[in-house]
């Protein structure tokens, strides 16, 4: 199954409003968070405005995939194995239209985690939590098909100084204590 994400910029200045592109696998912090870490300091250079240029501005449809791919390579999508490029959904085998994901429509699309930036450079990591009410009030969101709960909020799980020390993507997921885990028991092990 996929966890559902989004590549965002905050639009007020604080990170509750923000608006970005869709991106479908592994959109976990030690899938995509990982992967936007290693992007900015590695293809693009620490210039974060071309990164988020390509990565939003560039692909209006979003992304199926940006993790494990090679940037060098045109983007587009294709749907013969897994293939090296970038797969995103506005070019190669498919042509959508163009979706900006923002703080209203993300978590009842099913959007888990939300990897946004400004230009300090900062990555602030957010993820969906459920409504105050119903049986799963307070937890970590989990999408599914395309759904999630739109009343959701979202509350900072990261924040990350794009020039410090990379993050341990592991705690970041689950928590300092395992607060926010669903992974079944014995991933963690040695931790």
């Amino acid at each position: 199954m996929s966890t559902r994400g989004a590549i965002v910029r905050f639009t007020n200045g604080e990170t509750t409003e923000w608006s970005g592109r869709y991106h479908h696998w592994d959109s976990y912090p030690k899938g995509l968070g990982k992967t936007l870490w290693e992007l900015y300091h590695g293809q693009f250079k620490k210039d974060i405005r071309r990164m988020l240029r390509v990565l939003i501005d560039e692909h209006p449809a979003g992304w199926s995939t940006i993790n494990r791919k090679d940037f060098s390579l045109e983007p587009g999508y294709s749907d013969v194995g897994d293939g090296v490029a970038p797969n995103c959904y506005c070019h190669g085998g498919r042509s959508e239209e163009a979706w900006l994901v923002t703080q209203d429509d993300a978590s009842g699309s099913g959007v888990e985690y939300v990897y946004g930036f400004d230009e300090g450079p900062t990555l602030v990591i957010l993820s969906a939590f459920c409504a105050d009410d119903g049986p799963f009030a307070g937890q970590k969101m989990v999408g599914a098909f395309g759904m999630g709960d739109p009343a959701a909020t979202w509350r900072e799980i990261a924040r990350a100084p794009l020039t410090g020390p990379e993050p341990d993507w592991g705690r970041v997921e689950c928590g300092e204590n395992l607060e926010r885990c669903g992974h079944t028991e014995g991933y963690h092990k040695g931790r």
